[in-house]
Order: structure tokens, then C-alpha cells, then sequence
């Protein structure tokens, strides 16, 4: 279930590159749903990891979309994706071993 948090990681490590439009469409999509799968799975054991991951799921909705630069999106897309290797290294791997 590793896919839960690569996947976006990878797609917002890409996103760096200058790609069509319809790829950042499809990475708000990605985004927005695996971060409030992430949220909704971390409440209420991890509090802190629920709400970050329901603001990021938020800032990438697709159906209001916030609109930025590709200047501001750059560090926004480093610094999620991070988060996501973060939860992922912290806590997937941890839940992954007890099952």
C-alpha cells in the first residue's frame, strides 16, 4: 500500500518539470484524494498528520482550484511531496509491519 504515498510524491517531484496542463489537473485529483484518505485514516490516533494532510488535500482540491505561480507551486510541490516520504517513512511503514 506503499502506492498511498509515492505515488503523489513522485507526481509532485515531476511536477517541477514543465508539463501540460492537464498533468496538474491530474496531480490535484491525486493529490487531493490520497492526502484526504491520509486524513481520514490518521484521525484520531495521529491529530497532527490528519489535519496537515486535510489542509494539503484542501490547497489541491480541483474543484476550487487556488491559483499560484509556478514560482510559488515549486517549493508547495517539494515540501508536500516530502511530506507525504515523511508519513510514509514515520508511519506507513510502521502500520505495514504490524498487519
Amino acid at each position: 500500500m506503499a502506492a498511498l504515498w509515492l505515488i503523489p510524491a513522485a507526481m509532485l517531484l515531476a511536477a517541477l518539470l514543465h508539463l501540460p496542463y492537464g498533468y496538474y489537473t491530474l496531480l490535484r485529483l491525486v493529490v487531493c484524494l490520497t492526502a484526504a484518505i491520509v486524513a481520514f485514516q490518521s484521525w484520531p490516533k495521529n491529530q497532527a498528520w490528519a489535519i496537515a494532510f486535510g489542509l494539503v488535500a484542501l490547497l489541491f482540491n480541483p474543484l476550487i482550484i487556488v491559483a499560484l505561480d509556478r514560482e510559488t507551486w515549486a517549493p508547495i510541490d517539494v515540501g508536500v511531496a516530502m511530506m507525504y516520504l515523511s508519513h510514509w517513512w514515520l508511519v506507513g511503514r510502521q502500520a505495514k509491519s504490524h498487519e
